[in-house]
């Protein structure tokens, strides 16, 4: 056979043909499938309006979301609120004693060492905040008086509870147990207690309870 009539021309070898196809076949399938449209879950295309549908939705599923976010804080402070008004109401107060049923408040300093520190529970019922100051440690330092006009009688150092707040010229009723008798300090002056009280004999209490007073 002769070797002009072997050799035929690129173009008409068949697997040449079918590269052109499969090429062709390649471009069309780019060229449809690179639309700008987004198909959604179901295949069919989603428009841009139905886009942005979709967004305000979303945001105002994450609005919603945030509103009941906001109402269960809410909910958890007044829950939290609720508890600590429970704990006040719930505190037993038949055992302590009212502090004027054994002594008087011009006469308290004098009376024995035994009879001020024997343990014995009393209320200091309705006491005037005459001096405040609060420590590094977060605990108040407070000098009580019976009323605005009295000189402070009574020290007591206590920490409150979350969200009571503690006010100088306010009232308060502290239930608790006398402790000796004590003088302020150079620490209870740093905390802010006043230092026209400094090296003045008190009697310290220490409290189980406190109570604001209205």
């Amino acid at each position: 056979m002769d070797k002009g009539e072997s050799k035929k021309p690129i173009y008409k070898r068949w697997w040449v043909w079918l590269i052109v196809v499969l090429f062709v076949f390649i471009v069309i399938g780019n060229l449809t499938g690179g639309s700008g449209n987004k198909s959604s879950e179901d295949g069919t295309p989603e428009t841009s309006a139905e886009s942005r549908e979709n967004a305000e939705s979303n945001d105002d599923s994450e609005d919603m979301d945030s509103n009941d976010s906001d109402i269960a804080d809410s909910s958890t402070s007044e829950s939290s609120s609720n508890e600590a008004a429970s704990s006040s109401n719930s505190f037993d107060t038949s055992q302590y004693a009212d502090i004027h049923s054994n002594f008087a408040d011009d006469t308290i300093l004098s009376q024995p060492e035994s009879d001020l520190s024997n343990g014995n529970a009393y209320v200091l019922n309705h006491y005037y905040i005459k001096s405040l100051g609060a420590d590094s440690f977060g605990e108040y330092h407070l000098l009580l008086s019976n009323d605005e006009s009295s000189d402070p009688r009574f020290m007591v150092v206590y920490k409150p509870s979350s969200g009571q707040k503690l006010i100088e010229g306010t009232y308060l009723s502290v239930y608790g147990v006398l402790n000796g008798v004590g003088v302020v300090n150079t620490s209870a002056i740093n905390s802010g207690i006043s230092p026209e009280y400094a090296g003045q004999k008190v009697v310290l209490f220490l409290p189980d309870h406190v109570v604001n007073d209205k």
